[in-house]
């Protein structure tokens, strides 16, 4: 058995303990200005007013502070009274009733730990107020300490046993703790003292209930509702006994009383079958508005008790209902609220309904709404065929989670896009967008491949360009120098910083084999070069001398023979033994009459390659001749 409703904790204003008479002024000497006092005033005689001027003549006037105090309070003012409170009890730390309206007030504003430190304070000192002890009671009962709001309400009953508030409290209490007798006793001992006490009706029918006399409990509740029509509870237990006897009409216009008072109120799970019985009834007789209502409060109430097929059949009827009578909304509503129940149960209509205003919305550019009813019939029919009509739509919502960063949905809704719409590059390029966020930067690359092969003047952003060079270093990895540097020189074109890449130079040194494997020389350099350039530490292979060679005998043929004679000592570098670099080397030192140069160097080339002595040794006796 639960409470009923919370009462006000200060039902009736609470009984203040007796007035101390200030001790009157004293006279005080002309021009003692610092030691005149306050007059003295009855309490209760003045308004805020007049206290609020003596405050201003005497800031230290507790007694004015108090009355002050008490008048705020008295008039919900509870911030302000609270500051008048301390401010008394600041001036005068031992003013009991100063204790004991701050305790009301702190009740009032919900403050309850504080509430009962102050009336533990007061209470001991006077043993007269048996307010002060019902209001601890209350606020311990706020606090969850029923213990000790017993014992509190049974000093207030010791210093005052006609007090009906508290003989309520303490039998509601008793009530909670199953002390039927004694929670029984103590509400009728009330109801003597006070017969039209709604609460105290309320929580006697509660033990009636518990002890099973249904007819007692329901003749408390008809005096209470009589007593106090505007109290929820009451009609909602009334109603519970209607559900015992199984007369759910009258169940249910209790509770919906109860709700009409109190709209929060938790309702008790039992009134679900009352609902249940309705709405058969209602869909029986065609009334379906009714039906699918009360179908919905029985679930809530308890979900297990509704038939679910019987409760989405119901919804399906009226959604046929409302398709006919053109309320193409509500019908979706309807149709969707019966597949939520049963999703495995599809109804033509529904499909029929929403794919007319899919199409309706897609044509006059109201692309989210017509694909939100898109979605739904793809829920129902996964296999459904989509029209092309919406793929500007999907293009548009695409974008949209592009800007939103909801990639996987955008990723979803532009390839179906591209595929009704294969040649609009605003799309592809928007997919490009959400593969490199996702890091897949091969087919972004590829997505804006295909969006500047279709529209040439597509303005692309140019954080995308970085998809190539990510791409790059992929395809490096995959063996596909020729590719990873086509790449990297792509993104090379919008962001120059590319070049500082390592995995560049890399890639270059791979096509740079290529080239020489491919007998392009000048190209494998160029590309060597460029690496070396990016990372200058970077490992040669000595088989690149003979490209150098090469170059330099082309660079001889063009006249540029100190360029030649560099590369040929960058041959020399990488292969100290390369006998064509150095035989070279020396016919260009004898052409420029460098004599002992050329003999070193054809002398080498013969040391490396002994099989040239035939070619070489006439020169270089020639040469020693000319030296001696």
């Amino acid at each position: 058995m639960g409470r009923l409703g919370r009462r006000s904790h200060l039902r009736n204003t609470p009984r203040p303990p007796a007035p101390e008479s200030p001790a009157p002024a004293r006279p005080a000497a002309a021009g003692a200005r610092a030691l005149r006092r306050p007059p003295a005033v009855t309490a209760g005689s003045l308004g805020i007013p007049q206290w609020t001027e003596l405050i201003q003549e005497f800031p230290d006037y507790a007694q004015a502070y108090l009355e002050r105090g008490i008048l705020l309070y008295r008039t919900h003012r509870h911030e302000n009274a609270l500051f008048d409170f301390n401010q008394s009890l600041k001036f005068n730390p031992q003013d009991l009733k100063a204790f004991f309206w701050r305790g009301c007030t702190y009740l009032s504003m919900k403050r309850y730990r504080e509430a009962v430190a102050d009336f533990k304070k007061y209470i001991p000192h006077d043993r007269e107020n048996a307010q002060a002890c019902y209001n601890c009671a209350c606020a311990l009962v706020e606090l969850k300490d029923l213990d000790g709001a017993l014992g509190y309400l049974d000093k207030a009953l010791e210093r005052k046993s006609d007090l009906a508030a508290a003989l309520v409290l303490r039998g509601e209490l008793r009530v909670r703790r199953k002390e039927v007798d004694l929670a029984l006793a103590d509400l009728g001992a009330a109801l003597e003292l006070e017969p039209q006490n709604a609460e105290a009706l309320a929580f006697r029918a509660q033990v009636h209930m518990a002890r099973g006399n249904f007819g007692r409990a329901m003749e408390d509740l008809n005096a209470s509702l009589a007593a106090d029509p505007e109290a929820a509870a009451p009609y909602h237990v009334r109603g519970t006994i209607s559900l015992k006897k199984q007369d759910y009409a009258a169940a249910i216009k209790d509770l919906e009383k109860a709700l009409a008072v109190k709209p929060e109120l938790a309702v008790d799970l039992r009134y679900a079958e009352a609902y249940l019985f309705r709405a058969r009834a209602a869909a029986q007789g065609g009334t379906l508005d009714q039906a699918v209502q009360d179908f919905d409060r029985a679930r809530a109430l308890n979900p297990n008790i509704v038939p679910v097929a019987e409760q989405a059949g119901c919804l399906r009827r009226r959604g046929g209902q409302r398709l006919k009578a053109d309320d193409v909304p509500g019908s979706i509503a309807d149709f969707e609220s019966a597949l939520s129940l049963q999703p495995d149960v599809e109804d033509p209509l529904y499909a029929e309904a929403v794919y007319r205003r899919a199409v309706a919305l897609a044509r006059e550019g109201s692309h989210d709404p017509a694909l939100a009813d898109l979605d739904r019939i793809i829920a129902v029919t996964p296999d459904f065929k989509v029209d092309p009509v919406f793929g500007p739509s999907f293009g548009h919502r695409g974008r949209a989670r592009v800007e939103a960063g909801k990639f996987d949905e955008a990723m979803e809704d532009l390839t179906r896009a591209i595929s009704m719409m294969p040649s609009e590059a605003a799309h592809r390029e928007a997919r490009a967008s959400c593969y490199y966020q996702k890091g897949e930067a091969e087919r972004a690359a590829g997505d804006i491949e295909t969006a500047l092969k279709l529209q040439p003047d597509l303005e692309i952003d140019p954080e995308l360009y970085l998809a190539f060079s990510d791409r790059a270093k992929s395809r490096l990895g995959q063996g596909d120098v020729l590719g990873s540097v086509a790449d990297y020189e792509t993104a090379l074109a919008v962001h120059p910083e590319v070049k500082d890449d390592p995995d560049y130079a890399r890639a270059l040194l791979g096509r740079c084999e290529a080239y020489l494997q491919q007998k392009k020389p000048e190209l494998a350099l160029a590309d060597l070069e460029r690496a070396q350039s990016i990372q200058p530490g970077v490992v040669v292979s000595p088989h690149v001398a003979g490209a150098y060679c090469t170059r330099a005998q082309t660079r001889l043929g063009r006249g540029k023979t100190e360029l030649a004679f560099k590369d040929l000592a960058r041959a020399l570098e990488l292969d100290p033994k390369h006998a064509d670099a150095y035989a070279l080397r020396g016919a260009l030192h004898r052409d420029r009459m460098d004599y002992a140069d050329a003999l070193a160097d054809l002398q080498k080339a013969l040391e490396a390659d002994p099989a040239r002595r035939a070619v070489l040794q006439p020169e270089i006796k020639k040469i020693q001749a000319m030296l001696a």
